[in-house]
């Protein structure tokens, strides 16, 4: 979705691409992927869409018809 997204100059972000318990800075704790299959399932689905009050109605409608 992201791809197809910036084909149409459509700003998105995946700010959790990688669940908390598989990041470097806690790999001490030992859980592979696999340990917590819903944060892993939302790392790979969840993408932040433009939002802000600044967001014309003509730029929200674009957003809603290229992701519907």
């Amino acid at each position: 979705m992201g791809k197809l997204l910036k084909a149409k100059d459509i700003s998105s972000v995946s700010y959790y691409s990688a669940p908390l318990h598989l990041q470097p800075v806690v790999e001490n704790l030992g859980h592979p992927a696999g340990d917590f299959p819903v944060a892993e399932k939302v790392a790979n689905e969840c993408l932040s869409l433009p939002m802000s009050p600044y967001l014309s109605a003509q730029d929200q409608s674009q957003v809603i018809e290229e992701i519907l």
